[in-house]
This record gives C-alpha cells, structure tokens and sequence, in this order.
C-alpha cells in the first residue's frame, strides 16, 4: 500500500462514521500518512511491519496506525505509541476492524460512546 492508498482508505472509513464528535476529532487528530517500522512481536525475532500512522494525539503520545499485516487485515486499525522504547505494533487488544472504534478506544476520545456500543 502506498500514500494514495492509506489516503483513500482513510476517507472511506471517516464516511462511516456517524458521530459528529467523532469526526471533528478525527480531523483534528489527522495528519499526512508516514511509515513507521514497528517490531512484531509474535513472529520471527526481529520481524517488523510498515505501519502507516494516521492520526497523532502528542500530548499522550499516541496515535492511530493503519497496518494490513500483524493484526491486520482483520484488525488493521492500531493504538500505538508515537515515539519512546515501546514502539512495537504492542498487543492484540489495541488494533480495530475500523478507524471509529480505534479513535473510540483511544486516550483522546473524550465523549460518550451510543447506548449499547461495542468494540467490533
């Protein structure tokens, strides 16, 4: 996958989104895709996966990648850290099937979640 690709990927996954709340974070947050190599912790030791990060939080110092391997493409959408020693793609539990729970699940969503909502 290429910029263009994440790019398109992105916007698609914002029109599912129906909480306005939601979106304007999602705005607020975005940023240029960028690759990050971060290390895979469940494979071969040393193997690392390009991750495209999509949404930066800098005053938690995390934000949301977008990775088809690993987790992926089941749950390619991941809670990560942006810089520091933990900067593997970390445990299963932080990566999503789509942006809106990633972004729901993160430390920089502060609203309320609907009536019945779970994690997909």
């Amino acid at each position: 996958m290429n910029e263009l690709g994440v790019n398109q990927l992105f916007e698609s996954e914002v029109t599912t989104i129906r909480d306005l709340a939601l979106i304007e974070l999602v705005r607020e947050l975005q940023v240029k895709p960028y690759l990050v190599e971060r290390d895979w912790d469940y494979g071969a030791p040393g193997q690392r996966y390009s991750c495209w990060t999509v949404l930066e939080h800098r005053s938690s110092n995390t934000g949301v990648a977008y990775c088809g391997q690993g987790f992926g493409p089941t749950f390619p959408w991941g809670l990560v850290f942006l810089s520091g020693p933990p900067m593997g793609m970390g445990m299963d539990c932080n990566w999503y099937s789509n942006l809106g729970d990633a972004v729901r699940e993160s430390v920089a969503w502060q609203g309320d979640n609907p009536p019945g909502y779970e994690v997909n």
